[in-house]
């Protein structure tokens, strides 16, 4: 994990940058590695955090690190974000996590792995306790009575919000589901995020699910899931319905601290995939919930530039067909 953040003053600030750049240049001249200049420089300025002795041993500016990342996104068919100074910045100095995403770039700028640039853990020499580490509170192999009293317990007793995400589940339409989703949304924030019914993705969902599994004509679907619930969403202040036109492995259930995932199968029903449910301050609720804030952002993208737009990829409000 990153380090807190503490404040440097100017003086000290250039001192460490300059020491940074006498170790990167005494290394060059022996024939370090990148990766053994990085740890010198963290030896030697021991006020240093990982990423930013990264960019000391490549002898970057914080600009030329923004350009880079932009290049990676723009190879990869996506608008540029134009990362600034002031938020590299605070990633380095642990005032601020960047979102997985952004991990992932800056691990592919810097050739390395995220946690030797300060983002979580290296567990790969020691997984004793990893399950406990990994914040797993529950697991149930598939859709099933007690997964369902589970997720029926979790909504009822939700203080702060609700988000479901994935193909929508037909029972999220029936009637102690539905009624439970509006009674909390006079409360607490309730947002569901549904596959677009008419969408090539929900299509090719379908083809791929044995045919029992129903709801893959598309105007069922509009009339027994989605109409129910945009008039619950009419009826209560806080519940909110939106669509999605793009692929998903699982399916994300975030209730409070806890996030419940689901993983979808080929050949498989949708409810028929194992269910994972992870606490609050592990790595792995991070990453579910860095995807939930992401399709936040996706939904209000008018006012949030947002990279992933470039791709045609669309969060929208659902009232009706």
């Amino acid at each position: 994990m990153t380090t807190a953040f503490t404040r440097i003053d100017r003086a000290t600030r250039r001192k460490m940058e300059r020491t940074a750049r006498d170790l990167r240049l005494r290394g060059i001249r022996e024939g370090l590695t990148t990766a053994q200049i990085v740890d010198r420089i963290l030896k030697g300025v021991p006020a240093a955090q990982p990423l930013q002795a990264h960019r000391w041993a490549h002898g970057w500016e914080r600009a030329e690190v923004s350009t880079r990342i932009d290049l990676l996104y723009e190879a990869d068919g996506l608008a540029p974000p134009g990362i600034s100074d002031a938020e590299l910045c605070r990633w380095e100095h642990g005032a601020r996590r960047p979102s997985d995403e952004r991990i992932d770039y800056l691990c592919r700028v810097y050739a390395t792995r995220p946690d030797l640039l300060g983002f979580g853990r290296d567990y790969s020499g020691a997984m004793t306790g990893h399950l406990e580490g990994a914040g797993l509170v529950d697991l149930f192999p598939q859709t099933n009575t007690a997964s369902k009293a589970d997720l029926i317990t979790r909504v009822r007793n939700a203080r702060h919000h609700v988000t479901m995400f994935g193909l929508t589940r037909n029972f999220y339409a029936v009637d102690e589901v539905l009624e439970l989703f509006e009674a909390k949304g006079r409360d607490v924030p309730v947002r569901i995020y549904a596959m677009d019914p008419y969408c090539d993705s929900r299509r090719d969902r379908y083809r791929i699910e044995p045919a029992e599994a129903a709801m893959e004509d598309p105007d069922r679907y509009v009339r027994e899931i989605l109409r129910p619930l945009a008039q619950a969403a009419k009826r209560t202040r806080h519940l909110e319905i939106y669509l999605y036109d793009f692929p998903c492995s699982f399916a994300m259930e975030s209730i409070d601290d806890t996030i419940r995932v689901m993983l979808y199968g080929h050949g498989k029903r949708g409810t028929d995939g194992p269910i994972f449910s992870f606490t609050s301050d592990t790595e792995y609720h991070q990453y579910f919930d860095d995807q939930l804030r992401w399709l936040d952002r996706m939904a209000t993208a008018a006012d949030v530039p947002e990279p992933w737009l470039s791709k045609g990829i669309k969060v929208w409000p659902y009232t009706t067909y």
